[in-house]
């Protein structure tokens, strides 16, 4: 008799904790609908308003800046993958980014974005190259012709010509074309961190100077970015206070909320697939 009752109440015990487990395994699957409900309306509403504009208040927009060195025609040129990008790689990648909704843009229309002047595409990206190599002339300038979209090359005043780098006519005719901005990298590319604030704009004023006369410019805009991506605080206020629009290279990403011009963000697609670079711009996003 006290058997069958411990029987009883075991069968009891268990129906309960099986009661327990579906109500949970509902409470679970309900919440995993919930959530492929609510992703699936997400990626619904941001396609449908990739074409959208903003002006800077309006939505915090993710705004990656793009940092390439040089373009390369095939992969037995790579030697350093941060540093080179084959061809083919970045037209890739720039043509992928687009065919999602991605939309380049300038400096100049980032910084009117920043002054409330112009809205800008929901998703936004901007293109630079450092050094001034000459895959910038033969590969990315011709790339940018070709989808008539803007780039921008940070030149250094002392390897202009050189071996390996484009020339000043080189540079003109990029930057008389309207699609690759010229802008600097230094006089030379030095560590700056360790120079003095002063050394610093005294340098960055003759290469600016210098950027001018060879543009034939007056009005070229002030964009620096420094060179291996050293930089300090002094130096940043410096160089602010005399009206440079300022690149790190910390792999962040920028966002308008939080958009200065006085340190941007610049991140390595190196020889990524679209895919790879949606995923770093999300999760570089997030963690900073």
């Amino acid at each position: 008799m006290e058997e069958n009752i411990e029987k009883v109440n075991i069968q009891k015990e268990d129906n309960k904790k099986q009661k327990t487990r579906n109500r949970t395994v509902k409470t679970i699957l309900s919440l995993l609908i919930m959530l492929v409900i609510a992703l699936i309306g997400f990626i619904i509403y941001e396609v449908a308003t990739r074409n959208n504009t903003y002006y800077i208040g309006e939505k915090n927009l993710q705004i990656p800046i793009f940092v390439y060195h040089d373009i390369v025609e095939d992969e037995s040129q790579i030697e350093y993958d941060y540093m080179q990008t084959t061809v083919s790689t970045f037209e890739k990648q720039i043509t992928g980014l687009m065919k999602l909704g991605y939309k380049p843009i300038s400096y100049e229309d980032l910084i009117e974005y920043k002054n409330g002047k112009k809205a800008i595409p929901k998703w936004s990206f901007l293109i630079t190259f450092d050094d001034g190599y000459k895959g910038v002339y033969k590969y990315a300038y011709e790339i940018a012709k070709k989808y008539n979209i803007p780039m921008t090359s940070f030149e250094i005043t002392d390897t202009i010509g050189t071996e390996g780098y484009y020339t000043w006519e080189e540079a003109r005719e990029m930057y008389n074309s309207g699609l690759m901005s010229i802008y600097l990298h230094g006089y030379t590319h030095t560590e700056y961190d360790k120079k003095s604030s002063q050394e610093l704009l005294a340098d960055t004023n003759m290469a600016y100077e210098n950027l001018q006369k060879e543009l034939g410019d007056q009005n070229v805009l002030k964009v620096f970015t420094y060179p291996y991506g050293l930089s300090t605080e002094e130096g940043r206020r410096t160089l602010k206070d005399a009206g440079y629009v300022q690149n790190l290279t910390d792999n962040k990403i920028n966002t308008s909320n939080k958009l200065d011009l006085s340190g941007l963000h610049r991140t390595y697609p190196l020889n990524d697939s679209v895919f790879k670079i949606l995923l770093k711009i999300q999760y570089r996003a997030i963690r900073y």
